[in-house]
């Protein structure tokens, strides 16, 4: 890629405001993710996005909820095991996720390198085939999408794509 020249991309795609959860642990047996999980899934709360690493011994899981939700996975949090030193809420974030368009790894360290430019927090990320997925603070989403065209070509037509409704599953 030349200097100056921008990168075709398939698209962009916004969330709608979620609340990042944090739970680390130190040793396999003081982590409880797995009973978490199960509870989230019993009060019917869904997670938009999950990651889990264990590095140097550190086992760590990331995952975020709809914002609504947060009231109801605090409670969850206060009665589980889980020490407060080991959650980490950040209570507003998006998801901006990216179609690379058979560029994903150029792509990739031009975003990275665009956040870190311009102080735009990164606060957890993963990537597929088929898509790039950055979790940042929610009200920076327009802002970080300007300096993205910077470096990219949208598909004609398309502006960044934001739900208009939410589907929710009603008990019955």
């Amino acid at each position: 890629m030349e200097y100056g020249q921008k990168i075709h991309i398939g698209g962009i795609k916004f969330s709608e405001e979620l609340a990042q959860v944090t739970v680390g642990c130190k040793t396999t047996d003081d982590c409880t993710i797995h009973q978490l999980l199960h509870l989230l899934a019993e009060r019917d709360i869904n997670l938009t996005f999950l990651c889990h690493a264990g590095l140097s011994g550190n086992i760590e899981s990331i995952f975020c909820i709809d914002r609504a939700d947060l009231g109801k996975v605090q409670q969850i949090l206060i009665r589980s095991s889980l020490p407060n030193e080991q959650v980490q809420i950040i209570p507003s974030i998006g998801t901006l996720t990216l179609f690379p368009h058979r560029n994903e790894m150029k792509l990739l360290g031009l975003v990275i390198g665009l956040f870190g430019k311009h102080g735009f927090p990164v606060h957890s990320f993963s990537t597929s085939i088929s898509a790039i997925a950055f979790n940042t603070d929610y009200s920076l989403l327009d802002e970080i999408t300007e300096r993205l065209q910077d470096i990219f070509v949208l598909p004609e037509n398309h502006a960044p794509f934001r739900q208009d409704f939410r589907v929710t599953q009603i008990q019955l």
